[in-house]
């Protein structure tokens, strides 16, 4: 594969899962922090660099990473506007970067066989696109429907995207494969209105058949930002260990 860099955006406050080991991306599931967790998943796609995007708390989190043992290496980068939205902190880790990067929120917890079965379809989504989100069907299986990102995809195409939108078909996984284009479309949105997400790059690369949307089929995920979500993840990954 050709993307050996990851990005994990891990400025925001986390105040809803106030979590006892600090900040969320050193929470505690199964065990084993986020973090480790997302060093297993991105070493099953090749990834040899991690970039991890600070804000809130940053001191102890950067001394935390810069005192981590991993065979990927770890760097950090601050993002100043970090309680802007997500955007902005995706375009300060890849100046950090300079190259196409799979893209990963710090609380959003994979199954290891979904890295397994991206990993198969990745050199496809590096040469035919600016940019990939992973989505889920699996409506029935959204632990906080509320707080997830929705997508309505009409014969393929996004017809709009939001937490708030109805109806709505597929849901937000999380993870992102993100290539020269999708940074412009930040830069672009970014210079319209002064801030900018990651649902806008969606939208711009999308509107440019520049984007792919990928079924993460059967694997399970967990958004890891509340107590209750954190005891579901705890149940999951169970089964992970067995299934992986």
């Amino acid at each position: 594969m050709k993307t050996k860099d990851a990005l994990i955006l891990a400025a925001g406050l986390g105040s809803r899962l106030s979590a006892e080991e600090g900040h969320k991306l050193m929470a505690k599931v199964g065990g084993r922090s986020m973090l480790d967790h997302h060093l297993e998943g991105l070493a099953r796609l090749g990834v040899t660099r991690l970039t991890v995007v600070t804000g809130h708390a940053n001191q102890e989190l950067e001394d935390q990473l810069d005192a981590w043992e991993s065979d990927i290496q770890i760097q950090h980068v601050y993002n100043p506007e970090f309680k802007k939205s997500n955007g902005l902190s995706v375009m300060a880790g890849a100046e950090l970067i300079g190259g196409p990067f799979w893209l990963l929120m710090s609380d959003h917890l994979f199954e290891p066989a979904l890295f397994d079965r991206l990993r198969v379809d990745a050199q496809g989504i590096e040469d035919e696109s600016q940019g990939m989100l992973a989505i889920d069907l699996k409506l029935d299986s959204i632990y906080d429907m509320p707080d997830a990102t929705k997508l309505l995809l009409v014969d393929g195409r996004l017809d709009s995207i939001g937490k708030e939108i109805e109806p709505f078909n597929v849901v937000d996984a999380g993870l992102f494969w993100c290539g020269a284009g999708f940074i412009k479309a930040l830069e672009s949105e970014n210079a319209l209105r002064g801030d900018c997400s990651t649902s806008d790059a969606v939208r711009r690369l999308e509107a440019n058949k520049e984007f792919i949307f990928w079924d993460v089929g059967p694997c399970l995920w967990q958004d890891v930002d509340t107590p209750g979500a954190r005891a579901h993840a705890e149940t999951l990954l169970k089964g992970w260990s067995v299934a992986s």
